[in-house]
């Protein structure tokens, strides 16, 4: 958009270009760039005139909503994925890495690297419910007084 950039065809900038831009900088920010990416898009001289510009339009600046940040990313590490294996594909020097970095940080945002281990501590009632149950299946309960009771849950067919 460079023949709407006021600053540097030394045009005045008439209100109706500063308040279209203005609501394409909130748009923009909805989406989530950044406010040096709408400023660069724009054609803002630096990031704060940019928010300061979009703050004049509407009053108050966006914050992008997660989901729509998820949204964002995971399409950028699409990206990413697909570079880091070509390049590895072609044997070039750090793709590897480079992949494993893009697969690790996509299963952070996806929330698939969450831990498999739950520590639950029952209420007393709740303990001897499992307790009974245990040895209604026939198990064996060893009690032992620590600060931790670990139990391993069995699928209802375990013990058939």
């Amino acid at each position: 958009m460079a023949g709407d950039d006021n600053s540097r065809t030394n045009r005045p900038m008439r209100r109706g270009d500063g308040m279209q831009r203005a609501a394409e900088g909130w748009h923009l920010r909805v989406i989530g760039r950044t406010w040096q990416q709408i400023a660069d898009e724009l054609g803002y001289a630096n990031p704060s005139n940019a928010y300061r510009a979009v703050m004049r339009f509407a009053g108050t600046v966006p914050d992008p909503q997660p989901n729509t940040l998820r949204e964002l990313w995971r399409a950028r590490m699409e990206r990413l994925w697909t570079i880091a294996q070509r390049d590895a594909e072609a044997s070039r020097p750090g793709a590897l890495r480079a992949g494993v970095a893009v697969a690790q940080r996509a299963a952070q945002l996806d929330g698939l690297d969450a831990p498999s281990r739950v520590v639950v501590t029952p209420e007393d009632a709740e303990l001897e419910r499992i307790v009974a149950r245990l040895l209604e299946r026939g198990g064996q309960v060893d009690v032992v007084e620590a600060e931790v009771l670990e139990l391993e849950q069995l699928p209802d067919d375990a013990t058939d």
